[in-house]
């Protein structure tokens, strides 16, 4: 995926090094353990180019790739990632969604 740095300058990065998609002010992030990028495009979009390979909408504002979640913390309502500070914020209508699948993700894993 082709994406913008923070100075304008455009580079190249892996699906499996995307953590979450956000939306701010009408702009779209790309998070990643090595930092942040801007994509010229919508969450909607985003979503519907890529939940076939794991990319969920867990608020209206992200799309989280969830083979790179950590764990879900209930009282905070959010999810962390695997080797990053930080984390995606879950809606209440998605929460049992997130559990379901951590739950079976660990389930497979043993």
């Amino acid at each position: 995926m082709r994406v913008l740095k923070n100075d304008g300058s455009s580079c190249e990065i892996q699906e499996e090094e995307i953590l979450y998609f956000t939306n701010h002010r009408n702009t779209i992030y790309v998070h990643t353990t090595d930092g942040e990028y801007v994509l010229p495009t919508t969450l909607s979009d985003l979503h519907a180019a890529y939940n076939h390979s794991g990319f969920e909408r867990l608020d209206r504002s992200n799309v989280v790739h969830l083979k790179n979640v950590a764990g879900y913390d209930s009282e905070r309502k959010i999810v962390y990632f695997k080797e990053s500070q930080t984390f995606a914020t879950v809606s209440e209508s998605n929460e049992k969604r997130i559990k379901r699948y951590l739950e079976a993700r660990k389930k497979s894993s043993t």
